[in-house]
């Protein structure tokens, strides 16, 4: 079997509410995918988990494997909806609104719109008539948009997004291009980091502090060249930042991001309210956890009263 993962945790000592994201896939990947994911089966991401004090998984379909989303499913019912959540790749063109509602009903909350991974540099008007296919199907049901751009072309989005009303969660930091410098970045000067910045503060929009090795010119398991971007976005936009593991590290397996997680911990400096919303928080949010939970709850009561009546 193999899977990808995007993972949102909480380090052991912050509690025990935690998000996990993972999907899991016994079939081969897509021809088109420019790259061979590695194997792994479902003890591993469980090791994983349990290594990270995990209790709840947030399953992420993504490019290798297309808009298959059979195992998937299979998976989230096998862990059981009130652990297991995820997030959908499918075609807008060829999807109803009754399809979404069944993957709702199964614990779908999110779809994502990928342009990093095979390079594509879709025009601004076909990206945001796509993103608009997308919402239309989606913001009935309060699923979250997954954008994986690169940081310059949020500049463009910039004005478009907050118009959908729908959340909106960019990975891995944005995707910027970091400079090769020896000197400490200036986010600022990173093109797209300034439309992040205010995108986050408008409420709607989330940034996954996660794929740090991605970006990194160094050689380090902490890529302390994202020091700059990470602090900045700890001072901006606390309520924003959702942490990922990005477990099993597709390009990169055998990866080690322990150390960066304490590095992530040491640069909250001791800050237990920001560690609690990077870690845990924010992501519930984000995914609608609490507000699911508190209409579920209302419900109840309504039907409870009807009874009594």
């Amino acid at each position: 079997m193999s899977h990808l993962v995007l993972i949102h945790e909480c380090p052991k000592e912050l509690g025990t509410r935690i998000f996990t994201s993972w999907i899991l896939c016994a079939i081969p990947p897509v021809e088109a995918i420019p790259y061979t994911p590695a194997v792994h089966d479902a003890w591993d991401n469980a090791i994983f988990e349990y290594s990270n004090g995990c209790q709840h998984v947030f399953y992420v379909q993504t490019a290798t494997h297309g808009y298959d989303l059979t195992l998937m499913l299979d998976s989230m019912r096998a862990v059981g909806n009130n652990r297991a959540l995820g997030l959908a790749l499918f075609d807008p063109n060829t999807t109803n609104h009754e399809r979404i509602r069944r993957w709702d009903g199964e614990g779908i909350r999110a779809v994502r719109v990928n342009l990093v991974t095979y390079g594509d540099d879709t025009p601004s008007d076909k990206l945001k008539d796509t993103v608009s296919k997308y919402v239309e199907l989606i913001k009935p049901f309060d699923w979250v948009l997954q954008l994986y751009i690169k940081m310059e072309r949020i500049i463009e989005m910039e004005d478009f997004l907050p118009t959908l009303g729908v959340r909106v969660v960019f990975d891995h930091y944005g995707d910027p291009t970091l400079p090769k410098s020896a000197d400490p970045v200036d986010p600022y000067k990173m093109k797209g980091f300034e439309s992040l910045v205010r995108l986050l503060k408008n409420g709607t929009t989330y940034v996954k502090i996660s794929g740090a090795y991605r970006l990194s010119h160094l050689e380090s398991n902490k890529w302390e060249d994202l020091d700059p971007v990470t602090l900045e976005l700890f001072k901006q936009a606390p309520e924003r930042v959702v942490f990922g593991s990005d477990w099993p590290h597709t390009r990169f397996e055998g990866l080690d991001i322990k150390p960066w997680v304490s590095h992530l911990l040491d640069l909250t400096e001791g800050n237990q309210w920001l560690r609690e919303r990077l870690f845990r928080d924010n992501a519930l949010e984000l995914w609608g956890v609490n507000k699911r939970k508190t209409i579920e709850c209302q419900l109840c009561i309504s039907v409870e009263s009807t009874r009594r009546n």
